[in-house]
């Protein structure tokens, strides 16, 4: 805050400072109004609100007006009701066009719009103070804001729309030598540098404008302290995930995106944990993948948010991974996302809209049922059945299968892996006259007593977030360059240590360790393997979530399967 209007608010009396709140008894306006900003420096943002708010109002009996509803905003701001302080200051500037102190309410404003994220008038907006007594106030404000600014692509803009501003071109500058500089960048940099008389040592030094590499963690449970034999075949999706890691970080440099990659063994052990994130260069990091497990995974998160790290779980599809941080991020679709997105697409497929709905008694199933029930209800849709199955009892499976009443049904969803299930529905679904879609996990495709042919002949969509087309050209490329390296043909985790670190290496290279700020930019995207990737909801662009938002559903075609509801 400058100190040419906060000022006022130190010297006011210890009567004054100990006065209560206006509801507490009736004031005149002057006394609400020194009450409002004692409140106010005591960082009582709300109660300062509250009563400064009656004298916003102008009106010839209220000398106050202007003043209070700089305070107000100002309150609000602190507050972080930005878009109260944002109307309050429109009133201001609409009523009080001549207050003394407006470029005070010119600065706060540029305050408030960089806050909403509004950086291209906020900038606007403190060119009026140019030449004024807050000119150095506003130099400061400016930089702050566009330090914490990690988008290239918006900065840019920026740059070019600010031609003539140093503070705008230099902190652009320095982003680009900080990690962000790519060979296309070398005759903005040079100008940059040209235009505002910078350092060339320091901004044009050809050892400091070599391809940046970006440093990445990889904390997994590689057990390297336990006996091989034992825990070879256990361990081994660890392995194929660091495998395809490896390979994607071979890729990427042959692009010219350098990553130095630094495995760490971390399991269920919260201590040791700590002690690795307690390493000197574990600060150093740009991203951080992993741990796995829940425990130690909240651990890594804290650490992560404290050093302003993003974080990527590779495995989990339990969202409360995330919960209540903005740096942590699901490479899997979660439970949650997937029931909603098939849900979404059997009320928009199946008629009539109703559906029977089946499940195992386990928590994921139970789980991933009711995320499917709540979306297709609240669609529009209508549940005819909505009923718990123990497959370990057969008879009783049976039974319930036998007695659904499914004259009216446009769709069965049936989630369990079990060969009772599946073999259960597969035979109603058999002894029907018409074919009843039914949609479900993709892991029936591997249970043995059920033959693909049977699956082909139904009207089965299968419910797939790790598919991978084996057929794309893509993917013969990567099996053979596996195969040849490892001697062994890659597994789904290989695919997916590929896809994560190449997904990730590719937006750090774009837009520095703080890529989530353009995931609504970026949107869902094709990956090189995976179908679609991306962090925003389909149906809310603006949004961002902690999960990947794109879900494959697929169904057998001639024994191949097709993803029915493509990106594209």
């Amino acid at each position: 805050m400058n100190k040419s209007i906060w000022k006022n608010i130190a010297g006011l009396s210890l009567a004054l400072i100990l006065a209560m709140p206006a509801q507490a008894q009736v004031q005149d306006k002057g006394t609400t109004y020194n009450n409002g900003k004692v409140l106010l420096q005591q960082q009582r943002y709300d109660l300062a609100m509250q009563e400064l708010l009656p004298l916003t109002s102008a009106g010839s009996d209220n000398p106050y007006a202007a003043e209070a509803t700089y305070f107000y905003a100002l309150a609000a701001l602190k507050a972080n009701k930005t878009a109260e302080a944002y109307q309050m200051l429109l009133q201001l500037q609409n009523q009080h066009p001549r207050w003394e102190n407006m470029p005070d309410a010119d600065y706060l404003f540029a305050n408030v719009l960089f806050e909403q994220g509004e950086f291209e008038r906020a900038l606007s907006k403190l060119q009026e103070l140019n030449g004024s007594a807050l000119a150095a106030d506003a130099e400061g404000l400016k930089r702050y804001y566009l330090n914490n600014l990690n988008n290239k692509e918006t900065f840019a803009q920026l740059q070019q729309r600010f031609s003539n501003d140093k503070i705008v071109a230099q902190v652009y500058a320095d982003k680009l030598i900080g990690g962000w500089y790519k060979p296309q960048d070398r005759q903005t940099l040079e100008r940059i540098v040209s235009r505002f008389n910078l350092d060339r040592n320091r901004y044009l030094n050809p050892s400091r404008l070599q391809q940046q590499s970006m440093n990445v963690a990889v904390l997994l449970p590689f057990q390297l302290n336990q006996d091989l034999q034992q825990t070879a075949r256990k361990n081994q999706f660890v392995t194929d995930l660091y495998a395809g890691m490896k390979l994607a970080k071979d890729s990427l440099e042959q692009q010219g995106i350098n990553l130095k990659l630094f495995a760490y063994d971390t399991n269920a052990d919260t201590l040791s944990l700590k002690r690795t994130l307690a390493l000197p260069e574990m600060k150093q990091m740009d991203l951080i993948i992993g741990p796995i497990y829940k425990t130690s995974a909240r651990v890594a998160a804290r650490f992560a948010k404290e050093n302003n790290i993003n974080i990527i779980n590779p495995l989990s599809q339990d969202l409360e991974m995330a919960q209540g941080y903005n740096n942590v991020f699901l490479f899997e679709s979660s439970v949650a996302t997937q029931a909603r997105q098939a849900a979404r697409y059997a009320y928009q497929t199946f008629s009539p809209k109703t559906a029977s709905i089946l499940y195992e008694g386990t928590k994921e199933d139970t789980t991933f049922a009711g995320h499917y029930r709540r979306e297709f209800i609240k669609l529009g849709g209508k549940v005819k059945t909505f009923k718990k199955i123990n497959s370990t009892e057969n008879t009783a499976t049976a039974t319930v299968f036998r007695s659904l009443q499914l004259e009216e049904v446009g769709h069965m969803a049936v989630f369990s892996d079990q060969m009772t299930a599946a073999v259960n529905a597969t035979s109603l679904l058999q002894g029907m006259s018409s074919k009843l879609p039914l949609i479900t996990y993709d892991k029936w495709l591997n249970i043995n007593q059920i033959s693909l042919q049977q699956l082909d002949n139904l009207e089965i969509y299968f419910i797939n977030p790790k598919y991978v087309n084996r057929l794309s050209p893509n993917v013969t490329w990567f099996r053979k360059q596996y195969t040849r390296n490892y001697n062994l043909p890659p597994s789904v985790y290989a695919y997916a240590g590929f896809e994560m670190l190449y997904y990730f290496g590719t937006l750090l290279q774009k837009y520095g360790p703080q890529f989530h700020t353009s995931f609504v930019q970026t949107g869902i995207r094709p990956g090189v393997f995976y179908q679609g990737i991306g962090y925003t909801n389909p149906f809310k662009l603006s949004e961002i979530s902690s999960d990947n938002q794109y879900v494959p559903i697929t169904k057998l075609e001639n024994l191949q399967l097709t993803v029915v509801n493509p990106l594209f």
